[in-house]
């Protein structure tokens, strides 16, 4: 068997470490050595690390320098042929090193593996929701977005010596800048439709993080697209991966309560591609609902009509539809709500699309639910 490097960077998560670390060693796939590298934590991260007595777990301390600086530290100090990483208040699942290495046994081409991962709130609760979306096709694709959780991957060390290590100058997005570099070096990736760890979600993430994430994937745009070695397919998409990266950064301007930052990210958007307005801009209103479902916007529909009130001017045709955008959000949600058994939410959703735009009354499976969700 190979073994397989689990690099945990720690910084003051004291209170998750001991979790992080048990899924680990928690592994149906045993032959594993687990690297803590304690980013000058000033909490009890060292006493939790030592507190366990498996010879697998190492613990290695350095001054604060971030996390980049922590991975890149994980790797040096690394002995297996294969890699991983963990943040300290994330969780392995059980199986996530099994499913992923006979993955790659069945494909020696493979470099870099990519499981899905569950979303869970501060307490470890599951939140039914996952990032889930498969690697594209055509690699160069990743310039749009990552949709990748980086403790969801396994990657051949032999390939992450041909590349850079992680950027340091990077407070944000670091692991996407990774995966483009491995693409571009010629690294074979591959998916698969399973959970294999749990990504933690913060009360603070979104309003903190907005400006630090639209830096970083600025940030990393502005160095791949900078490169004269980068490929001419590449380069055919740089208006399309910034105009993803401001609407990406909008949709987090909103989320923390910015309208003027998210309304200048929106207009810059459209600017650089303009195809984000055909079809009534339906494939915005597709993209801006869908960040209106993060676990973190508290109520999705207020997000909505909150985006949808406060648009530049050059979409407002996309506010002139923003009854019918709103109602078929809301039966999306109350889709889920049924299939979930929350018949509150069920009944609440539905009325609400119903206000929204009344006639989605004459729509049978609508009122199905509806009646469905009053009399069961």
């Amino acid at each position: 068997m190979n073994v397989i490097s689990i690099i945990i960077p720690a910084y003051n998560q004291a209170q998750y470490l001991a979790e992080a670390i048990q899924s680990a060693l928690d592994q149906t796939y045993q032959d594993v050595e687990i690297i803590v590298i304690d980013d000058g934590s000033t909490d009890d991260t060292k006493a939790v690390t030592y507190s366990f007595s498996d010879p697998r777990v190492r613990y290695i301390y350095q001054e604060n320098q971030g996390l980049s600086a922590a991975r890149n530290t994980g790797m040096r100090h690394a002995t297996g042929s294969l890699i991983t990483f963990l943040d300290s208040d994330d969780l392995f699942l059980p199986d996530k090193l099994a499913c992923l290495t006979a993955e790659m046994n069945n494909n020696s081409e493979l470099g870099m593996v990519a499981g899905q991962a569950i979303l869970i709130d501060e307490q470890s609760h599951r939140l039914n929701r996952m990032m889930d979306a498969p690697l594209p096709e055509e690699l160069s694709a990743l310039l749009l977005g990552n949709p990748i959780h980086v403790g969801s991957v396994l990657v051949k060390r032999e390939w992450l010596e041909q590349v850079e290590p992680f950027d340091e100058s990077l407070r944000a997005c670091e692991d996407w800048d990774m995966w483009l570099k491995l693409a571009r070096a010629g690294c074979q990736m591959h998916s698969i439709i399973q959970p294999v760890s749990l990504y933690r979600v913060h009360a603070e993430q979104m309003t903190r993080g907005a400006e630090r994430m639209r830096t970083a994937m600025l940030m990393v745009l502005d160095k791949t697209f900078n490169d004269p070695d980068l490929p001419a397919k590449w380069q055919t998409q740089k208006n399309k991966a910034y105009a993803a990266a401001y609407v990406r950064a909008a949709a987090r301007a909103y989320l923390a309560g910015t309208q003027t930052d998210g309304k200048n990210d929106l207009n810059e958007a459209v600017r650089l591609d303009p195809d984000l307005l055909r079809d009534q801009a339906s494939g915005l209103s597709r993209e801006l609902a869908g960040w209106a479902n993060a676990p973190l916007a508290e109520d999705p529909l207020t997000y909505l009509e909150q985006v949808l009130d406060n648009l530049p001017d050059g979409l407002r045709q996309l506010h002139q539809r923003r009854k019918s955008v709103l109602a078929k959000f809301a039966i999306e949600l109350a889709f889920q709500a049924h299939h979930q058994g929350n018949r509150s939410s069920t009944r609440s959703l539905v009325l609400r699309a119903f206000r929204y735009q009344p006639n989605w009354l004459r729509n049978r499976w609508a009122l199905s639910i509806l009646v469905k969700a009053y009399t069961r």
